[in-house]
């Protein structure tokens, strides 16, 4: 049997806000931590109705869950990453994820470029992020 990871009481979690297609806005806080155990989604916008809400809950529930049974990271995001469905579009909020084909796209596609280093994933490349932040 497989021990799951026990986190500690209290945890630091950083929080990005993104923005789908002027609809949707996704909120996903991560468990700072070298391995991130922990994964918490919040959406927000039109159409989002309290199944939304509590579907993006369960799959962050899902994915911890998943985290904390020693699953890759890198292979749970990349189940997210490509699936299609609505919305879509252009993404606001960070420097170097441009669109989506879905939020959970961006959810796998966030995670693979933050805690991944997965530099395939991102529309903009590095050097020019930094560049316009300049």
């Amino acid at each position: 049997m497989i021990d799951r990871r026990q986190l500690p009481t209290r945890r630091n979690h950083t929080t990005q806000k993104l923005r789908v297609g002027g609809q949707r806005t996704l909120y996903v806080s991560v468990h700072q931590d070298p391995q991130p155990a922990e994964i918490f989604l919040r959406v927000k916008g039109a159409g989002c109705d309290s199944e939304t809400i509590a579907l993006y809950d369960v799959v962050a529930r899902l994915l911890s869950l998943a985290l904390q049974y020693g699953a890759p990271l890198e292979k749970t995001a990349e189940m997210l990453h490509q699936t299609k469905f609505e919305p879509a579009g252009q993404v606001t909020g960070h420097d170097r994820i441009k669109h989506c084909s879905s939020l959970p796209d961006l959810i796998g596609r966030y995670l693979l470029l933050e805690y991944c280093n997965r530099e395939d994933v991102a529309h903009v490349q590095a050097e020019a992020s930094q560049q316009e932040t300049a």
